[in-house]
């Protein structure tokens, strides 16, 4: 009896856990890199617009409370549980029945390691600089990000793909959220929440290389780098 009870508990806990981590890769994660987006196509307004988005983004405290609970946890959470889903989770045999609900399972996988990466890398970029003083004057600017797309011959190849995977693994993981949440029920509702999935991601991914390529529109003034392993690459 209590070796039953025991694997019901485990296989509730289970269940709550994923459930959890649909959740939070959905809302709030995916209504703030919408938002995140959002104010970095400004980017195609010129430098001025870019950095007038970013320190208003900053300029009340409390945004940094809010990005902590809202984004830093939920993605901390996401990020974890997912490997331990993607080392742990069920193996499917893809030799026999490689169908595009397998390359969807795999790619969902595998993009989701790379978006890991992306994000450290994005981070790293942004939040360390700033927050170690590695970049003059504290702040994020412009002149930060287009100093690397247009010298660091890796910036833009990693930021497109990592848009690129950004985009497949939330748009695909909205379909699966409807899913798991009982949402959508039924072939019709499925395919539903598929295509909106699908407009989803490619609203991302507009969005985000929208963002790109406004680095590469207008002249800027260089961001010095001041200290960090990026110093070896200043210009």
């Amino acid at each position: 009896m209590s070796a039953t009870i025991a694997k019901k508990t485990v296989d509730h806990s289970a269940w709550a856990a994923k459930r959890l981590h649909s959740f939070v890769g959905i809302v709030p994660l995916g209504v703030y890199l919408v938002l995140h987006l959002s104010r970095n196509v400004t980017t195609l307004f010129g430098p001025e617009a870019f950095d007038a988005a970013v320190a208003a983004t900053w300029q009340k405290p409390i945004n940094y409370l809010w990005t902590v609970l809202l984004v830093y946890i939920p993605l901390i959470y996401h990020a974890c549980y997912g490997l331990y889903l993607v080392f742990t989770g069920e193996k499917k045999n893809f030799s026999r029945y490689m169908n595009l609900e397998s390359w969807r399972f795999i790619l969902q996988r595998v993009s989701a390691l790379g978006v890991l990466g992306f994000l450290c890398a994005h981070i790293f970029l942004t939040r360390v600089h700033s927050v170690m003083n590695w970049v003059e004057g504290g702040k994020i600017t412009y002149g930060h990000f287009a100093e690397h797309m247009w010298h660091n011959p890796l910036t833009a190849p990693v930021y497109l793909l990592g848009i690129l995977g950004v985009a497949y693994h939330l748009g695909n993981g909205f379909a699966t959220f409807c899913i798991s949440w009982g949402i959508t029920t039924g072939q019709r509702g499925i395919a539903i929440a598929e295509k909106i999935g699908l407009a989803f991601g490619i609203l991302l991914l507009i969005l985000g290389y929208a963002t790109v390529t406004g680095f590469f529109l207008y002249d800027f003034t260089p961001a010095k780098i001041l200290g960090g392993p990026l110093l070896l690459l200043q210009h």
